[in-house]
């Protein structure tokens, strides 16, 4: 029978994710929306204004891809109707609510996957090997760093989510990537602390800048740099190891290999970043097709990382 899917939220991510859907797979796809007066999605796709008539379809899976600071509410309403979750990166804005969330898809055995696509990057399924062949590095340094205005062409940067912090924006949330594929590459984290704040003339409410100390439950400690005001756009990964240094560049799509002879080493991968959206979505199907609750990032193991982000927010924001 044929997987019914449905979408909450079809902004840009949300339809991203439905597109793919629609080429790769043959699911039946609808969409729950809030307002019926908002332009129809241009991929055809049935449209519900109503909770009871979206979930009457008796979906599969919902997609949980509206604003952030639903994301908990609406996952718990699925859950509690047995609908198996994908939900858009970060779990949500605030805690209100996680811990009955987990209880329900634990109790009800929810199919549920974090969707973090950055851990299908080839820089960072590279480096993962590597470090998974070589002995456990001993420091990391992390930095990604863009200019706020510049992300959405077609959008005016004050009216975005990422310009306000109620709704989950703010560099620790919005690129919340890079916890995700630290706690990957080098563990789960243990602790988080440092400096976050606004400091340039973004007409923002959210933070513009945090550089964290962190700590992994490996042992292994590291350095990350976030910010929204840098004109110099960077997104690299530093990883020390006591006689030999490697660099992934995210944007180039490089690594470097600095070998204990001093002798480099270069590698480029020929990608571009859609690429990683439909690997992710391969990956995900192919485990709710085998019924896989252990799927990398389920929510208990997103849930992890998002507590440790939470408590950081909490004593330093």
């Amino acid at each position: 029978m044929e997987k019914k899917i449905i979408f909450f939220g079809l902004g840009s991510i949300g339809t991203k994710h439905a597109s793919i859907i629609q080429k790769n797979y043959g699911y039946e796809l609808f969409a729950f929306r809030t307002n019926k007066g908002q332009e129809k999605n241009n991929l055809n796709i049935k449209e519900f204004y109503n909770l009871k008539d979206a979930f009457a379809i008796k979906p599969d899976i919902a997609f949980i891809t509206n604003p952030t600071c639903l994301h908990i509410k609406t996952a718990f309403e699925c859950a509690t109707k047995n609908i198996n979750l994908f939900i858009e990166k970060p779990i949500d804005c605030a805690l209100n609510g996680i811990n009955e969330l987990y209880s329900e898809i634990k109790k009800r055995k929810i199919f549920s996957y974090v969707a973090y696509n950055l851990r299908f990057h080839p820089v960072i399924e590279e480096l993962k090997k590597i470090i998974n062949k070589q002995e456990k590095p001993i420091y990391f340094r992390v930095v990604c760093s863009s200019y706020l205005p510049d992300w959405r062409s077609n959008q005016d940067y004050t009216k975005s989510y990422s310009a306000k912090s109620k709704m989950g924006g703010g560099v620790i949330l919005d690129l919340s990537h890079e916890f995700d594929y630290i706690s990957w590459l080098f563990g789960e984290i243990e602790q988080i602390k440092g400096f976050s704040g606004k400091i340039s003339n973004l007409k923002i409410d959210s933070e513009d800048i945090a550089d964290l100390t962190i700590s992994c439950k490996s042992k292994i400690k590291g350095s990350l740099h976030l910010d929204y005001f840098s004109k110099n756009n960077q997104r690299k990964i530093s990883i020390y190891f006591n006689d030999r240094y490697i660099e992934g560049d995210l944007i180039s799509n490089r690594i470097k290999i600095i070998n204990k002879n001093n002798k480099e080493k270069k590698k480029k991968f020929s990608f571009i970043i859609d690429e990683t959206y439909t690997k992710q979505l391969e990956y995900f199907f192919k485990n709710f097709n085998h019924k896989n609750l252990d799927i990398m990032n389920n929510f208990s193991e997103a849930l992890k990382t998002f507590k440790k982000i939470m408590e950081f927010k909490s004593n330093y924001c």
